[in-house]
């Protein structure tokens, strides 16, 4: 017999095959917001500790430990430290992580990713082309691969072919349902990587991330080339499966809501806000561990010295006391500062990016294919329990039309 939500609620396991339903860990996330600020759990599915780890799930706390590095470090615990071992942005805390994202921060500026909007669109336009002289097609194929081919093809400097590969390690690596499995493809990963970053250390020099990387200094010292390898698998990750993720949960969304896509349509001025709600409402990043690096109490409970502690982004990002009608996706909501790009000192570095390919990522579909819809009699495929959830199939219909090219 299947847990029921409140025995969910009582030891949260993500990868427990109930939450493939796309509201059913909403439901338990309700339950646990209710029973107390923190949950607990035995199966943490990141940085696990033999106690488990704690789980922050209202906004409030949430925020508070994004934002205090000093008892809450973004270091892993032992036990998570041979899967995140070394000098990586998002497992140092000021102020070498302050030096490292001064590096980065430049390559992912606002000036600098309105000036790739053409490219971007361009790209899903032919992302789009193959399907759209037939009447019928898969929004998913759109929403996980044209931001891998923007990070490869104009950030990371890598080829256009080797997306596919690093879209399946990415997605195992995170999602696969061994832990064999997901320890396999971290290591293909990185070693796929590993040989792309030798190659270019005979190259000449190009204006990307692996040679802002081969070349960065902290503190008066190149970054070790192993460092360098997995801080550009992490970037893959990061520019490969989240925006991907929320943008399934969008095409889905609108395809089975035809009053909100048309409304998008007769009113493009509400895209950006829309943009921020699906991110919020979809969810698609479940969670962050930090380590307690000092004693630290918060909300009545009492944090010890290398506990592991999840912030679970998508149940702040539901909770009533931060956003009214919060189970709602209201496309022209306000004040909306959800946590889909976290907080703090390590908000997310491609923010700017998500956004601008994510909203270029609407705008050319409800531009070129405005009456689509959730094809009759198909499935649209949800994978949810997981560390990132979304659509991996969105089957719509439409009228045909032409190609760009």
């Amino acid at each position: 017999m299947s847990p029921t939500v409140e025995q969910h609620a009582e030891n949260w396991d993500l990868r427990h095959a109930d939450f493939n339903d796309p509201d059913f860990l909403y439901d338990v996330y309700t339950v646990m917001r209710g029973n107390s600020p923190f949950a607990r759990t035995d199966n943490p599915f990141l940085s696990a500790t033999p106690s488990g780890a704690w789980v922050a799930v209202r906004y409030a706390e949430c925020v508070q430990i994004l934002q205090d590095w000093e008892h809450f470090s973004s270091s892993p615990t032992p036990e998570g430290a041979e899967q995140l071992a070394g000098d990586l942005v998002i497992t140092l805390d000021p102020p070498r992580q302050q030096k490292f994202r001064k590096v980065l921060n430049p390559y992912f500026s606002p000036a600098r990713m309105k000036a790739l909007r053409h490219e971007i669109a361009a790209e899903t336009d032919d992302l789009i082309d193959v399907f759209i002289e037939s009447g019928s097609g898969d929004l998913a194929e759109v929403a996980w691969r044209q931001p891998g081919i923007v990070f490869f093809k104009y950030l990371l400097g890598m080829p256009v072919d080797d997306v596919p590969l690093c879209v399946e390690l990415t997605d195992t690596a995170l999602n696969g349902a061994t832990e064999e499995a997901r320890m396999g493809a971290w290591g293909g990963l990185y070693q796929h990587l590993h040989d792309a970053v030798t190659a270019r250390t005979a190259e000449p020099p190009r204006d990307d991330m692996i040679d802002v990387l081969l070349s960065a200094e902290i503190d008066g010292e190149k970054l070790a080339f192993g460092d360098v390898v997995s801080n550009a698998m992490l970037l893959v990750q990061a520019g490969l499966e989240t925006t991907a993720s929320a943008m399934s949960f969008a095409y889905h969304y609108l395809a089975t809501h035809p009053a909100e896509r048309d409304r998008l349509i007769a009113e493009p001025d509400l895209l950006a806000r829309a943009v921020e709600e699906f991110i919020r409402f979809a969810g698609s990043i479940h969670g962050i561990p930090r380590t307690v690096a000092k004693e630290v109490e918060l909300s009545g409970c009492t944090f010890s010295l290398g506990e592991s502690v999840i912030v679970n982004y998508a149940s702040a990002n539901r909770d009533e006391e931060q956003f009214p009608e919060a189970d709602r996706c209201i496309l022209d909501r306000r004040e909306n500062r959800h946590l889909g790009f976290g907080a703090g000192v390590h908000r997310c570095l491609g923010s700017n990016l998500a956004r601008l390919e994510f909203q270029v990522g609407l705008e050319r579909v409800l531009t070129r294919m405005p009456d689509f819809t959730l094809t009759a009699g198909a499935e649209a495929k949800f994978h949810g329990n997981s560390v990132t959830r979304g659509f991996r199939s969105v089957p719509v219909t439409f009228t045909p039309a032409a190609r760009t090219r």
